[in-house]
């Protein structure tokens, strides 16, 4: 269990610091100090989450995760990005689709 459980906390961290990477909490700097536009904004986050969830694909197949694996990834992913300050509905809604897109099948 000990081994399982380390792996999936591995698991969540990688993606954890590829979401981080791919959509910061603060989009609007992203032009070396100029503003972006909202459309700017909704293009790169998602061309940015595309990315992420191909990520996710990978280390699901990669490590062969089961339905209580997958489970228990989300759940870390979950809680780092709250620790990390991302608002509970854009958590919620980025792991629903990650787990509707990516982790069933």
């Amino acid at each position: 269990m000990g081994k399982t459980q380390g792996r999936v906390q591995a698991i969540s961290e990688k993606l954890c610091e590829e979401f981080l990477r791919a959509v910061p909490l603060h989009p609007a700097k992203l032009k070396r100090g100029k503003k972006l536009s909202e459309s700017e904004i909704q293009a790169f986050s998602e061309a940015a989450l595309k990315d992420f969830y191909e990520v996710a694909r990978s280390e699901r197949q990669r490590h062969r995760l089961g339905v209580i694996g997958r489970a228990r990834v989300a759940f870390g992913l979950q809680q780092r990005l709250l620790q990390a300050g991302y608002p509970a509905p854009l958590v919620k809604q980025v792991l629903f689709a990650m787990l509707a897109t990516v982790f069933v099948g």
